[in-house]
């Protein structure tokens, strides 16, 4: 690179420096998402190294986890049962 194109680059870096980041920048960035255990259309498996992977069986989740305002959301029922055929 020559001197010139070197020295036109470090003035423009100059005039539009880049904006540090802050805690407040990275909070909203970051968003908890998980698939939620709660949810009776969430099924785990385990892995040969011993861990837990959760996911959507319907496949509702995005982008490696459930919204929060999950429309295919349904409580899953005690001990993991539904409601049944007669429900």
């Amino acid at each position: 690179m020559g001197l010139s194109k070197r020295k036109r680059r470090r003035r423009e870096e100059l005039e539009h420096p880049v904006r540090a980041i802050t805690d407040g920048d990275l909070e909203r960035l970051l968003v908890r998402v998980t698939v939620r255990a709660d949810c009776a259309h969430a099924s785990t498996r385990n892995t040969p190294d011993g861990l837990v992977l959760t996911r959507c069986s319907v496949d509702a989740a995005v982008a490696g986890g459930c919204p929060i305002d999950c429309p295919r959301f349904d409580r899953r029922r005690a001990g993991g049962m539904g409601l049944g055929a007669g429900a």
